[in-house]
């Protein structure tokens, strides 16, 4: 009997490493987490204003304002906006985010708004 109890032990044991490593149960917290958030908006615009942005911002870096959810971090959320791996150096990351928003990464706050660089 002892034996039976240790085997299923083990058992649940092995199912709820496999569950972890293939669907992640960190990944499934965070999805339900943003199924009630809107799409993020992209910045578009018109002429006059892209003008007026040039002189504030020199380097005039595309962006998408994106609302920090817990768990977020300014990687992650590039992440999801490109839906994959970031085709720049992590540093430049932080470096636009710092231009953008005029906050280090590691002082981000949940519930606020932010400019994330795009790089589509």
């Amino acid at each position: 009997m002892k034996r039976m109890a240790i085997f299923f032990g083990i058992i649940i044991l092995l199912y709820s490493v496999y569950y972890d490593l293939n669907k992640g149960t960190l990944r499934l917290l965070y999805q339900e987490s943003t199924v009630a958030t809107t799409q993020p908006q992209v910045n578009q615009a018109s002429p006059t204003e892209s003008q007026q942005t040039s002189e504030e911002d020199p380097s005039s870096i595309p962006y998408v304002e994106m609302e920090v959810k817990p768990g977020d971090t300014v990687l992650s959320l590039s992440e999801d906006l490109l839906d994959g791996s970031i085709p720049v150096p992590i540093e430049r990351v932080i470096t636009d985010f710092e231009e953008l928003n005029d906050v280090p990464p590691a002082k981000i706050q949940i519930g606020k708004t932010y400019k994330i660089p795009n790089y589509q």
